[in-house]
């Protein structure tokens, strides 16, 4: 039996993935589930006691040392775990049969429940599992399997044995998934699809995962979740010890319904997703094979210790696309030196590229490639790809031992699969990842890398991407993972502090006008230019003396709970450079408003020659708080160039922010400008991303535009809309 897991989650789900005793309720004639469940944990080989239990205590023959059962009460004390495929309206009555029984997990196969519109009575099935401290997965799920315990207590394929474990909503993607990786060669530590989540969730999950010995990846597809905020802190302190990689379904806009206002419309679901991602430390992929990918890199290969890629191959096409690949994805492939070229030349031929690609031509031989990588591999390259374009007139095995001589060191001098982490030792084997192409003519080849651990791919493009995803997780955890600055909570804090926070000041009350946002944003510590407000019907001295205030020229807004977008009606004035063009401009907007509800008109000193910026906060109902910034003015919509971050982040994280934008360039000063005041928009970003947790009831903040100067930032026009 595998070792228990230390994680906070041991002795939770150690009955689900690690049980003593299996009961398969439901029907076992051939063709049924059951029947396919106890298959699957007979051929398995399933070490502990299994049980058939169905009204007539029936077992399939086939099975002797399967025991039968007419109920669960009937099983012999110590069951652990009920694998449920009876119909969905008697799942209820299984579960709380098992509950009395004292069973410590159960996973319900069965569909029908919240998937097509029966949601109460899937909460009543969670609930009823919880009220007696059983852990439940499902329902409408496919299973769970355990390969070091010998648990396939599953409908899809077993799993190879490996180091990944596989979470999964849904059942069809992970039974793709394994039928994939089985064809590949990658194995899993654990699986599970959780179906509907009536119960146990990938929060679960996760801090399980996290301190069980057997995995060193885990790998998720997810389609919603159950609560944002506990899954961004479980994957935050998760990839901190292990790598996470994501793939997330539901990335388009498609059936998403954005808010009418800059923030709203920026800040869709998907882009919300990817900031939580960034920010924990996990890895999103797009699709199935870049995650097999990763999964089979991560668990064979070291990880890089820096950017800089060795490319040897024995055909130019291949390697050039390589290279293209490689250093788009951020990687460097640099230029050898003269030294090491002058190595390479006393053994490689006088037609041999050397230059980086290093290309050996179709002439290249074991020798060749042997001792090219040994030499490539002393300099100082982060990792190598080494490319064999198979001819029938090559041994491919002949040239996979080559690179097998020089990628695995004797014993004694590897680093093993992840523990070259950033930071290794000098001397700890760096990553050679191996391409052989194509099909059947280098299959010899690739079966003689995989038995030394060398991992092999299709093409050369994605074994740069393994690279260079691997390297950001290095690079990311090179140091520890910094952690909120200033009053606000980190994503992980207590709910307590949240609520202290929240009830430092009392709920904003809508609807709230420009002058009341100003004065609010204001108390948060940010700056906007001179402004007054003048009370609908004041006289033309309180004007003047306002525009005085105020100092020309000023900008006029109207102010009206009416009017909302207030360019779009004539209820902006700009250039107003004299009094007589105040007075005339106050006396228009009187009139044209006089049926709207006007309250007054807010002055401000209007500005010149700062860099727009647009900021904002949005509540997004995953992740709650969510701050965003990007270019201001016509580049908002046009190029949609936007950073965003999940609340509370600190001044360091709002930098990084800041420098993900196309704009950032023109903060640092662009052809010939000088600088803008990069600092003061973070503070500005660290204090909207305390303001949005304190203050739940703001649904949507706008700040735009935002002026950038060479000192300092300040905002011209803000709205609040409330919840």
């Amino acid at each position: 039996m595998a070792g228990r897991c230390s994680s906070a989650s041991e002795g939770v789900l150690d009955r689900l993935c690690e049980p003593g005793a299996v009961a398969v309720v439901g029907s076992v004639k051939p063709g049924k589930i059951g029947h396919q469940l106890l298959t699957q944990l007979v051929e398995g080989g399933f070490p502990g006691a299994l049980y058939a239990v169905n009204p007539g205590s029936e077992a399939p023959p086939e099975f002797p040392a399967v025991r039968a059962a007419a109920a669960v009460s009937a099983v012999p004390r110590g069951l652990d775990l009920a694998l449920i495929a009876v119909p969905a309206a008697h799942a209820l009555s299984v579960v709380e049969e098992c509950g009395r029984k004292g069973v410590g997990a159960a996973v319900v196969f069965t569909s029908g429940f919240g998937e097509v519109g029966r949601v109460e009575e899937e909460r009543i099935l969670g609930e009823t599992a919880r009220r007696f401290g059983l852990r439940l997965v499902g329902p409408n799920c496919a299973g769970i399997m355990n390969t070091a315990a010998g648990l396939f207590a599953s409908i899809e394929v077993r799993a190879l044995p490996g180091r990944t474990a596989f979470i999964t909503q849904s059942g069809a993607v992970g039974g793709a998934v394994l039928a994939l990786a089985e064809t590949r060669g990658i194995g899993f530590s654990k699986f599970v699809s959780y179906g509907n989540r009536a119960d146990v969730g990938e929060v679960d999950l996760l801090e399980y995962l996290a301190g069980d010995p057997e995995t060193e990846l885990i790998a998720l597809y997810l389609e919603s979740l159950q609560d944002g905020r506990e899954f961004m802190a479980a994957v935050r302190r998760t990839a901190a010890i292990k790598p996470v990689v994501i793939i997330k379904g539901g990335r388009s806009q498609a059936g998403l319904r954005a808010a009418g206002s800059h923030t709203g419309s920026l800040a869709g679901s998907d882009r919300v997703f990817e900031a939580m991602v960034h920010q924990s430390g996990a890895l999103r992929v797009p699709g199935i094979e870049e995650m097999l990918d990763l999964c089979y890199g991560f668990t064979t290969l070291p990880l890089p210790q820096g950017e800089n890629i060795a490319i040897v191959t024995n055909s130019g096409g291949p390697g050039i696309l390589t290279s293209d690949r490689t250093e788009e994805l951020g990687l460097h492939v640099r230029e050898t030196s003269p030294e090491l070229r002058s190595r390479l030349a006393e053994f490689l031929p006088g037609h041999c590229a050397l230059a980086n690609p290093i290309d050996l031509t179709v002439e290249g031989t074991r020798e060749n490639y042997r001792r090219t990588l040994e030499a490539v591999l002393a300099e100082d390259y982060d990792g190598v790809i080494a490319i064999n374009v198979g001819t029938p007139f090559l041994d491919s095995a002949a040239l996979a031992q080559g690179i097998i001589e020089a990628a695995v060191p004797p014993p004694g001098g590897s680093a093993g699969p992840l523990a070259a982490a950033a930071g290794a030792a000098p001397g700890a084997r760096k990553p050679v990842a191996a391409v052989f192409m194509a099909g059947g003519i280098v299959q010899s080849g690739c079966d003689r890398l995989a038995e030394a651990g060398i991992p092999v791919f299709p093409t050369g493009e994605r074994a740069a991407y393994v690279l260079a995803r691997m390297r950001e997780y290095s690079r990311r955890f090179a140091a520890p993972i910094p952690t909120a600055a200033g009053p606000g909570p980190s994503a992980a804090a207590p709910r307590e502090a949240v609520d202290v926070l929240q009830q430092a000041e009392k709920p904003l009350a809508a609807p709230v006008l420009e002058p009341e946002a100003v004065a609010f944003l204001e108390t948060w510590g940010l700056s906007f230019p001179e402004h007054a407000f003048l009370a609908d019907g004041a006289g033309a001295a309180e004007l003047e003396a306002a525009a005085a205030r105020v100092g020309l020229p000023l900008v006029m807004k109207v102010v009206s709970p009416e009017i909302l977008h207030k360019s779009d009606v004539g209820g902006v004035a700009l250039g107003l450079d004299t009094l007589e063009g105040v007075r005339k401009a106050y006396a228009d907007m009187r009139k044209r408003f006089a049926g709207r509800r006007m309250r007054g008109v807010l002055l401000y000193r209007q500005l010149c020659g700062g860099l727009e910026l647009i900021a904002g906060l949005k509540q997004d109902p995953d992740f709650g708080p969510v701050v965003l910034a990007g270019a201001g003015g016509v580049l908002t919509e046009l190029l949609g160039d936007v950073a965003m971050r999940i609340a509370p982040f600190d001044r360091n994280e709002a930098l990084a922010m800041l420098a993900e934008m196309k704009a950032h360039r023109l903060l640092q000063g662009f052809r010939g400008q000088r600088p803008r005041d990069v600092g003061a928009v973070a503070d500005l970003l660290t204090a909207l991303s305390r303001l949005g947790l304190a203050h739940p009831e703001i649904a949507e903040l706008d700040l735009n535009p935002v002026f950038v100067f060479e000192q300092g930032a300040l905002i011209a026009d803000a709205r609040i809309l409330l919840r």
